[in-house]
Order: C-alpha cells, then sequence, then structure tokens
C-alpha cells in the first residue's frame, strides 16, 4: 500500500503537464478565413479563455481572446466566442470560448459546453443555444423540468423528457432529435 501511495505522490507533478503542448489546429478569423498551424493545448479552463496559435510556416504565438477570432477548432473540438451571461439582468457579460458539441449537425440548436473558474475549483455548464436567441443553461439538478421547459415547441420530445425516456447523459441525443424534426418540419 506504501508504495502505490508513493507512486502517486511521485506522479502528481506531472499530472497537471501531461495534456498541455502543442497540436495541429485551426483558427477561424472574424472573416470567415481558415488558418491552420499549432495551438497550444492546454487545460479546459484555459481553453475557455484564449487560444495561443502558430500558423504554419510561422513561429510567432499569437494569443486569441473571445471575439478577436469567431474560434479554433483543436483535436475535433470547435470552441467558438460566446457571450457568457453573467446575469440575465446585466446588459454584459463575459467574453469565452465555448465548446461546440454538435457542431457537425444540421440544425437550429447548438449545445454548447463551457469550463468555468471560480479560481478555488472549476465546472463546466452546459448550453443550448437556437440561433438568434440567448443562451439557455440546462441545470441537471433538475434536469428533466429544465430541459422540457426549453422544448416547449416540440410537445413529443418534451413528455418524452418529462416520461423519463431520456437521462442527462442522453442530452445530445436529444439535441439531435430536435434539429432533425426541425430540419423535416421547416417551412
Amino acid at each position: 500500500m506504501r508504495h502505490i501511495a508513493l507512486l502517486l505522490l511521485l506522479s502528481l507533478p506531472f499530472m497537471g503537464h501531461a495534456q498541455i503542448g502543442w497540436v495541429n489546429g485551426f483558427i477561424v478569423t472574424n472573416s470567415g478565413d481558415t488558418l491552420s498551424g499549432k495551438i497550444q493545448y492546454n487545460t479546459p479552463g484555459q481553453r475557455s479563455a484564449r487560444c495561443v496559435f502558430k500558423e504554419d510556416g510561422y513561429n510567432d504565438k499569437v494569443k486569441y481572446k473571445p471575439f478577436t477570432i469567431r474560434g479554433y477548432i483543436i483535436k475535433d473540438s470547435y470552441y467558438i466566442s460566446r457571450i457568457y451571461d453573467i446575469h440575465p439582468s446585466l446588459s454584459y457579460g463575459l467574453g469565452t470560448f465555448m465548446e461546440w458539441i454538435n457542431y457537425k449537425e444540421e440544425g437550429p440548436l447548438m449545445l454548447l459546453k463551457y469550463r468555468n473558474t471560480d479560481f478555488e475549483y472549476g465546472f463546466y455548464q452546459t448550453f443550448l443555444v437556437k440561433k438568434g436567441n440567448p443562451s439557455y443553461e440546462i441545470n441537471f439538478m433538475k434536469f428533466r423540468k429544465s430541459c422540457a421547459a426549453f422544448f416547449s415547441d416540440f410537445p413529443e420530445l418534451q413528455d418524452d423528457i418529462t416520461n423519463k425516456k431520456y437521462k442527462k447523459k442522453d442530452l445530445p441525443e436529444i439535441v439531435k432529435r430536435y434539429n432533425n424534426w426541425y430540419m423535416k418540419n421547416r417551412e
């Protein structure tokens, strides 16, 4: 048992740095151009706050904050510039990069994940966004109620959520079902 504890203690300094490094990726500029290069793969909290990029053929590092670019793609994840609404009553928010989970799907509904930190601990928040609407945070403590309220325009899906057909882990499937329904029924 002591050997296992000693091994864990010795490996702790390396665990925090194991994910950080340069990987192939793309940035999407505000004008819609895509540039390929290397992106510094940081911790989830840092990926939400900035993108450090080296364009192919250049050694200069450029640090991008949210809204200085539309977003970036790294390790098959697409991070987009979004406003994190600190409180709905305020007229401003915090610029962040949120991971767009279903960016390969067609449809009006986006599933976003944001790594929030308060300097003591970090946690993920999940948002649904219908094009042209503000972000809607899914409260996983009240998943069925929170999720069913959002899908009021699709009563069959709303009923399935309320009747426990879906669980929290099924949110990507719920979003996909909604997008498919919308694409079939749009005018």
